[in-house]
């Protein structure tokens, strides 16, 4: 169970210097292996009701618990400055539609309305 909690810490540890250097991909694949780790934790708990874990286990829980606050922290601020440059790309794609020229298309046809 050490060794889960350890490597839980890590992970996250892992998971800070990913989002910080913009590594989304990396960032994303450590997400989805913590949360199997955390799935064994579970397991774990779940067969032995009985277990306790000791102080450092505790400890660094709350360590990768605070981390966690922080990276939630800055993926919302991310996915803000994100919808952001959406909606500035959106609006420049609708200005620059405004001022083009509407041009009528008849594919070389020319349609005589007299018989």
């Amino acid at each position: 169970m050490n060794e889960l909690i350890t490597d839980i810490y890590e992970i996250t540890i892992n998971m800070h210097h990913a989002l910080n250097g913009e590594n989304f991909a990396e960032f994303d694949q450590l997400l989805n292996n913590r949360n199997s780790i955390m799935m064994k934790v579970d397991r774990f708990r779940f067969e032995n009701p009985d277990y306790h874990y000791s102080a450092k286990d505790k400890q660094l829980l709350e360590e990768a618990r605070c981390l966690d606050q922080r990276l939630t922290f800055l993926l919302r601020e991310n996915i803000a400055e994100t919808q952001n440059s959406l909606n500035q790309i959106k609006q420049n794609k609708q200005a620059s539609q405004k001022y083009r020229p509407y041009l009528k298309q008849t594919d070389g046809v020319f349609l005589d309305s007299k018989k």
